[in-house]
């Protein structure tokens, strides 16, 4: 969509391009400095959750072979697979950094990567929108890590990160309605939307697909075509293919526990302008009276010099012709709709209150000030074309087109380019280091030492405890010794919680007998499951687990001892388990048995097939473009 550049470019526009690509990199250093002083810590308010989660994935692979299905660690066990917020660094770049390195390093790491991520986005999109490096620099200074992702990735809203896929899926929508559009780029609009997935994207992935769906239809109506609708559909369709392992699993635990929330919130337009325009944006201040949550989920500071730019170039897109203004116009219509559904439930008409009432899944949102960000996304993309607009004709005014201009100002004039690159970017600079403030408190929490695991129980509290106690009981401590504690947050909200500590009166072992008499010996435990020996008296015992129950647990009983033939006895063929008292049991027979309970999380198989289903069509779609383009080449020759 952007204009083709010449065979050879002024050395200005080389420059200024070098410029407003150092905000790529420059600007999420500058916000995530403060974590990179120390590399010991860990993070406060709710990283302590998303530690866990990730801690989780290491064990079970690390520990023991397997995939994190199931976490026994948190409010008595839930399926870690079928949460939006477990296990989402498993398909992630980041995989390598928790399995190789301490976790105060690997969640710096991520964060930063996911920042660097973002930034490069909103660059490369904002190249579909504007080649000029100024324009393409406002939309990095004002999106990759402004106020809100530093009040947000402070506080260990890790979904949050998941934002930095939002450009690229942008860009591979382009180029998938473009008039080259076919499987490849198809494609990769349905691994963005597959990877805001298994990132945990819980509004990420919502809100990225209601930009790009109201932007397509926007596009279709001005364009009076459908490419648009359909290469949304195709991509969506594929990501929800690719995603499928995670999101059938995802669908049982919604199933069993739907996340429906009120949500009557509402965003004044005095309290906005501060959260826009305030420098006082670290994690505990309030530049305006905000209720409920804390600053954290209002804030998003980008400044009033670029918050007058934005508004300036998203005037001046109206004006811009072709296929830039066309796609500048949809995005300005797209940014109203979602600032509008950004400003919360100001009226039983308003956008937000129809959407969290009528319209599916959004009525398990709430914070519909979160809809800022994507709507900044949305506008920082239509502003492009009107400030490299503006920047070009300055540019060409004041560099050749007046007559006969003596050569000294016409070489001070050249540089308008760099300089205006240089602007955007300190502006950027400007909004990095109010986006620092909230990160300069986070990272303080010290674990304490001495910490050795030992056999798994749960207990109701957690006996460790950091150096410095936060507002909630840890979880990630807990797991380190091998504990799960039942009084935790984070999880899926599940009614009937069946599992007992280790503390409480009625605890009678991680494994026992009821219905009957009998004696247990446990022989193996993991994260998905356990096997023990048991020997029962007389018919209808059963064991139980002491795990909360999900209709995922299966279990397989077979006699101690050896077959006729000499060899070891086989276990009998996969079944269910049942709920007893909300705890996870299963019918042994009378006399010695060998029992393995395991997990695995509901749709698996079914998203598997899926996922398999989908890869092969993409494959075969591929295949027919490569045949068709072989045999256009040899009828041509």
């Amino acid at each position: 969509m952007a204009p083709p550049r010449g065979p050879s470019e002024p050395t200005e526009a080389v420059v200024a391009r070098w410029i407003g690509r150092l905000s790529v990199a420059l600007l999420p250093l500058v916000a995530v400095f403060p974590w990179l002083l120390r590399w010991d810590t860990l993070g406060f308010h709710d990283w302590d959750v998303m530690q866990s989660h990730r801690e989780l994935v290491r064990r079970s692979l690390l520990d023991h072979g397997e995939l994190p299905f199931w976490n026994p660690f948190a409010c008595g066990g839930f399926p870690a697979w079928g949460y939006i917020e477990g296990a989402t660094v498993l398909v992630s770049p980041w995989l390598p950094l928790y399995l190789g390195l301490p976790m105060p390093a690997a969640i710096r790491l991520e964060v930063l990567g996911a920042a660097l991520i973002g930034a490069a986005g909103a660059w490369v999109a904002a190249g579909r929108m504007s080649s000029n490096a100024a324009a393409r620099a406002m939309v990095v200074a004002a999106w990759a890590v402004n106020g809100r992702w530093g009040l947000q990735a402070a506080s260990g809203h890790t979904w949050h990160l998941a934002y930095a896929l939002a450009p690229w899926c942008f860009v591979a929508f382009e180029r998938a309605r473009g008039p080259g559009g076919g499987a490849r780029a198809h494609a990769a609009l349905g691994v963005g939307f597959a990877l805001l997935v298994y990132h945990g994207g819980i509004y990420p992935l919502p809100h990225t697909a209601l930009l790009l769906g109201l932007y397509a239809l926007v596009l279709a109506a001005s364009e009076r075509q459908l490419r648009p609708l359909v290469s949304l559909a195709a991509g969506g369709a594929i990501g929800i293919g690719l995603a499928a392992p995670k999101l059938w699993p995802m669908f049982a635990t919604f199933d069993r526990a739907p996340r429906l929330v009120d949500s009557t919130e509402r965003f004044p337009l005095a309290t906005l302008w501060a959260a826009l325009t305030s420098r006082q944006q670290g994690f505990y201040d309030r530049p305006a009276p905000v209720s409920p949550y804390g600053w954290h989920e209002w804030g998003i500071y980008v400044g009033v010099g670029l918050l007058v730019l934005l508004v300036v170039g998203a005037v001046g897109a109206w004006r811009t012709g072709g296929a830039p203004g066309r796609a500048a116009r949809a995005l300005a219509v797209t940014f109203l709709v979602l600032f509008a559904l950004g400003l919360g439930d100001f009226h039983p008409l308003s956008p937000w209150h129809l959407l969290h009432a009528h319209a599916p899944f959004f009525g398990s949102m709430h914070v519909p000030s979160r809809f800022l960000h994507p709507a900044l996304l949305a506008l920082a993309l239509a502003a492009a074309p009107g400030v490299g607009r503006i920047v070009d004709r300055l540019a060409e005014r004041s560099s050749g087109h007046l007559d006969a201009p003596d050569a000294e100002a016409e070489g001070r004039r050249a540089w308008v380019l760099p300089f205006a690159a240089a602007f955007v970017v300190g502006l950027g600079i400007d909004v990095a280091l109010v986006a620092q403030k909230p990160m300069t408190q986070a990272m303080w929490m010290v674990p304490p030492r001495g910490i050795r695991p030992g056999a798994f129980e749960h207990r109701t509290q957690p006996r460790h405890q950091y150096v410095r106690r936060d507002w909630a009981a840890p979880l990630y401590l807990p797991m380190l010794a091998n504990q799960g504690v039942l009084r935790c947050y984070g999880t899926p909200p599940f009614e009937g919680k069946g599992a007992l500590g280790a503390d409480d009166p009625r605890y009678r072992g991680l494994l026992e007998i009821v219905a009957g008499e009998g004696e247990v010996r446990p022989l193996r435990w993991s994260p998905n499951g356990i096997e023990a020996e048991v020997e029962v008296e007389g018919p209808g015992a059963r064991l139980v687990y002491d795990m909360n129950f999900d209709r995922g647990w299966r279990g397989r009983v077979g006699r101690v001892g050896t077959s006729e033939d000499g060899s070891a006895a086989a276990l009998g063929a996969m079944r269910p388990t049942q709920p007893w008292a909300d705890r996870v049991s299963i019918e042994v027979p009378p006399g010695a048995s060998t029992v393995v309970l395991s997990y695995r999380p509901p749709g698996l198989d079914r998203g598997l097939g899926i996922g398999a289903a989908t890869l092969a069509g993409l494959l075969a779609w591929r295949l027919r473009e490569l045949f068709r383009a072989r045999r256009a080449g040899a009828t041509a020759r």
